[in-house]
């Protein structure tokens, strides 16, 4: 199996582990852009222009002929099968995938097909999983020392689809209840943008539902600080009206606790809402929120209640 990592620290690794040395930056840049460009060839000259282009066009084919010798011996030296794998003719080179190649990339391309196609909360655990393998793989974006327009374009791509796997990531965790793995996928999300307004909000919850009400209100002065520092603004109303319920209401227990307690069966008729489902109801929907806050506050203390 030859493995390529792309994203984070390159590297290429084949039988027994050896990894391929090679040599150059401008090596790593061509093989990298070859790979992602995986099943189309170039023309030579273009290549020269892309990676040499501050050469002249005679020394910048030669560079470009030196550079290839090069990877392909360091290929063939962990095994790959280079006359397969690297499309070379007169004009043109190009990279062909092989059944025993895996790149990293892959992973995260997978990745948005699915988020692009399915709802997060039906999506299937073998999906979720897939989706899981890809944020895994992703160890850093590609190529950070490198700034040239074609790896800024692919660099940022990436980044996007990453993003967008993490916070599809976040709402299954969330549609589910596994508020242990919204917490990490949340975190994880404001470590690449911490003025991600709803991700903050959606920690909140996580936080209040996994029993830490004190964490969800850091949550927001965390939120709010970020805010006014950087941008020079204050919160949503959103975000402000979750911290408004969550101040109203008795801290949840914990998850503890909550198992200890015997809970009546829900009426089917549906006609009253427990006060936990009041507070979940009035977390997401926050246009509800205010209406409910006295109610939810004295049904949690033991006290009297209105009609639902």
């Amino acid at each position: 199996m030859i493995k390529i990592f792309l994203l984070g620290q390159f590297s290429v690794t084949g039988k027994g582990g050896r990894c391929a040395d090679l040599h150059t930056r401008r090596g790593t840049e061509l093989f990298t852009f070859l790979v992602l460009e995986s099943g189309r060839t170039f023309h030579r000259a273009r290549l020269a222009e892309q990676f040499w282009g501050h050469l002249p066009e005679t020394r910048g084919r030669k560079a470009l002929n030196t550079e290839l010798w090069r990877i392909t011996a360091a290929l063939r030296a962990i095994g790959m099968d280079v006359a397969t794998s690297l499309v070379r003719t007169q004009h043109e080179v190009g990279y062909a995938r092989q059944p025993d190649h895996e790149v990293d990339v892959d992973h995260l391309n997978t990745a948005a097909d699915i988020v692009a196609a399915e709802d997060p909360e039906a999506v299937s655990a073998a999906n979720l999983e897939r989706i899981e393998r890809a944020v895994e793989a992703y160890r850093g974006d590609l190529l950070e020392s490198v700034y040239s327009d074609w790896c800024l374009l692919w660099r940022e791509s990436l980044r996007a689809n990453f993003t967008e796997a993490l916070e599809f990531l976040l709402l299954a965790a969330m549609g589910r209840q596994d508020w242990a793995s919204g917490l990490r996928h949340g975190r994880t999300l404001l470590a690449l943008d911490p003025l991600l307004e709803h991700v903050h909000r959606a920690l909140m919850r996580c936080h209040y539902h996994a029993g830490n009400r004190p964490l969800a209100l850091r949550q927001y002065a965390h939120c709010e600080q970020i805010l006014r520092e950087e941008l020079g603004v204050a919160p949503m109303d959103e975000t402000r009206r979750i911290q408004e319920t969550l101040l109203a209401v008795t801290p949840r227990p914990s998850r503890a606790v909550e198992q200890r307690v015997v809970e009546a069966p829900p009426r089917q008729d549906g006609a009253r809402r427990s006060p936990a489902q009041k507070v979940d109801l009035a977390l997401a929907n926050i246009n509800t929120a205010r209406g409910w806050l006295e109610d939810v506050s004295q049904q949690l203390r033991g006290g009297p209640s209105k009609p639902a």
